[in-house]
This record gives C-alpha cells, structure tokens and sequence, in this order.
C-alpha cells in the first residue's frame, strides 16, 4: 500500500462509521424521562448555520449535556488520548485549543437547534430560568436574552425564576404583554426561594416572596411550602438541593417523602445543570413513584443561567387552544392545569445521551457518548460532518508540499 493510499484511511475510516450510525440512528430526539421511552411526535429543526457547522455545534450542544462526572471523564480520555498520540508540546497545544472551544461553546452565542411538536394543542414549557438579577447569573444576560434564548429552543413559553426575586420576570412579562402575537413566545412569572438548603420554586408570583423569614432554619419549609399554597402559588423543589440534602444518603440526612407531607405539588426530575444531572437513574425512579402516588406533577427544567447554548430537557403540556392566549391568560391557565392534573399535567422530554447506572457504565461513557452522539444525528448533520473530514483530510495532505516549496 502506498503512502498516498494510506493518507486516506482515517478519512474513510470515520465517514464509514458516520454512514453506519445513520442505519442505527435513534427513533426520536428526545425519551420520557418519567419512564424512559421513547416519544414520537417530536422532531428537531437546525437552522442553516448550525447544519453547516454541524461538528462544532453540535458537538459543543452534546458536552453541555454532559453531567459533571462524565465531563470530568470525558476531559480525562480526551488529554490521555492526546498525550499518547502526539508529542508533549502539541499535545498541550491541542488540550489549549480544546479549552478554547469549551469558553466558546459555554459563552458564545450560536445557531441552536429547537425541538417542534407535529401536535398542536402541544405547549413546550419551562418551568426553571434565571437571567441577570439573579446572584449567579450571567452579568449580560437579560431578561430579553432570556426570552429569545428559551424561543430559539423550541420554548413557547417559560417561567423566570430568579433567586428572590421577581423584577425581571416582570419586565420579560411586560414584553410579553407587548410582543407575543408576533413572537408566539410569552414570558411567565415566578421566583426561586432559597432557603436551609433548600430552593424552591415558586410560580405565578407577581409580588416578591421573601425568603428571609423562613431561612436558616429546616422548620421553617414546611411553614413556607404552606403558606405559598395559602396565595395559591405551585411550589416545585429543586434539584440539586432535595438529592443533597433531603435524601437517606445525604450526609445529614433526610427524607424525601417530608416534601409530600409538607403539601409540595411538584419535583422537578431533570435540571440542565452539570451538577444536578448525576442525579441518578434510580433515585429519580422514586421520585416519580412518589408523585404518582401523591399524583403530584414532575418538570424537567433548564436551570439557564445565561451560560451555554442547549438545554437538558422540555415539558410537554397539552393545552388545547393556548395558541390563541397571551401571556396573562396562558399563565393563569398553566397554573390551573398543574393543580387539576396533577401526575398527568407535564410529559418531561429529555433529550437522548448515555445514562450510566453505576460506577462502572459511568467510567467507559465518554466511549458511549460518543456513539449515542453519532446515533442522533440527523442525515444531513451526517453529511456535514463528512464534507469536514474531508476537507480537513484534503487541506492536512497539502501542507507537506507547501512546506516544501516555501
């Protein structure tokens, strides 16, 4: 075999196993993550843009659904891989380069894909947001960022829920008010309550609920969780705080089922942050066996703080004629679903990647990542990533010559 022969190996090599994925592609971009099935239905659109760079953002929209362990272990492959294949310098070069693309997948807007629903009477929802005015929010992020961020997503609508306070779901409604026929996006009201160890959220909050009678003191939730149903608001926990700290393996420990007693209508199950998504398989099976029990509703929730460009999950509410509602009035309606429907109110679509169930699935998922990934890719991300393979490969065999005749 010639050395001409050989240069192209690798090229082949990796558009084979790109077409090979299409003949196993998955079934549908995103499962139920109550029961882990599939859902038809439900298809992802890319605009131009991200179709063209397809290896760039979609790779970077599958890191940011990475847990933090399994980013961790990705990080981990990915700068032994380097270290064995290259020498020391180009190896740190290429772990430089690496890190470069993270700040821009987390930082820098891009072309997103939004999930679409063929129902009509479907409305995608977020239940869990943030913008500037929350502590850890990002600096730039406001509430209008906050409103086309959820839109270009596939979001109808959401909730702005910013740690105590409650200005900027506010100004995002007041948009709303002024916008929405024209945008089809409305912009809902609510706030997150930080307590001991607790957060909370709270929805349909038009006046700031504060948090400081009740903090600092694990007797004072269940007075909170009252006397939010007192005015009629839905309180949801949060994740990561409930696993952490209100769970039998927490290190102080706790029990989840105090949140039922306490009168809570709702626990969120999927939240796109690094951190709550090594919440494990199984405990989020007894949460939902706790809500089908309690009939209490489930969410699946972004969490956007203003950093990265993908979201974890969607809810799914069947709410015939909201299409027709504006912000005031599908609020007030969304409302009345989730306390009359109780476990029914939200399907959570979670969008597709590899779920370890233990310590040892966990340490070969950057392995399984990778072939999910390949898995979900639509036919003409698949094309896009071969024409980059191989202009890549054509540009990479030109540069000896170049050298040459310099």
């Amino acid at each position: 075999m010639t050395s001409s022969t050989k240069r192209w190996r690798f090229p082949l090599l990796l558009s084979g196993l790109f077409l090979m994925s299409q003949g196993n592609s998955l079934p549908s971009p995103v499962r139920d993550a109550a029961f882990l099935s599939w859902v038809p239905g439900f298809h992802m659109q890319f605009p131009v843009w991200h179709l063209i760079f397809t290896p760039f953002c979609s790779t970077a929209d599958y890191l940011t659904l990475l847990s933090l362990k399994q980013a961790e272990l990705f990080c981990a492959y990915l700068f032994i891989l380097l270290f064995v294949l290259l020498a020391m310098r180009r190896a740190l070069i290429g772990i430089g380069l690496f890190m470069v693309y993270v700040a821009w997948a987390i930082l820098v807007p891009r072309p997103m894909g939004r999930l679409m629903a063929q129902d009509p009477d479907i409305l995608l929802i977020d239940f869990h947001s943030h913008t500037q005015y929350s502590h850890d929010g990002r600096p730039s992020f406001t509430p209008a960022d906050n409103m086309r961020w959820h839109q270009r997503q596939g979001y109808s609508a959401s909730f702005i829920t910013d740690h105590n306070v409650v200005e900027a779901s506010r100004i995002a409604k007041e948009i709303s008010r002024q916008n929405w026929k024209e945008t089809g996006y409305r912009s809902l009201e609510g706030e997150e309550a930080s307590l001991y160890r607790t957060h909370l959220v709270v929805l349909g909050t038009h006046e700031r609920v504060d948090n400081r009678p009740y903090d600092s003191d694990p007797r004072k939730i269940p007075v909170f969780v009252a006397d939010m149903r007192k005015r009629g608001y839905p309180v949801i926990a949060s994740i990561p705080e409930y696993w952490w700290y209100h769970w039998p393996t927490a290190p102080i420990g706790g029990d989840i089922d105090d949140f039922a007693r306490w009168g809570m209508e709702g626990f969120e199950i999927v939240n796109s942050a690094p951190k709550a998504l090594d919440f494990p398989l199984a405990y989020r099976a007894r949460v939902v066996q706790l809500c089908r029990t309690k009939n209490l509703f489930m969410t699946g929730i972004s969490d956007n703080h203003g950093y990265g460009y993908a979201t974890a999950a969607w809810n799914a509410i069947r709410l015939p004629d909201w299409r027709s509602m504006g912000p005031d009035e599908l609020e007030k309606a969304v409302l009345k679903h989730l306390k009359t429907q109780g476990f029914q109110a939200v399907q959570v679509l979670e969008r597709i990647k590899y779920f370890p169930k233990s310590a040892f699935q966990l340490i070969f998922s950057p392995l399984a990542n990778v072939w999910v990934y390949w898995r979900s890719l639509q036919l003409s991300q698949t094309f896009s990533w071969i024409c980059w393979i191989w202009l890549f490969a054509f540009v990479q065999s030109s540069w000896p010559s170049r050298i040459k005749n310099r």
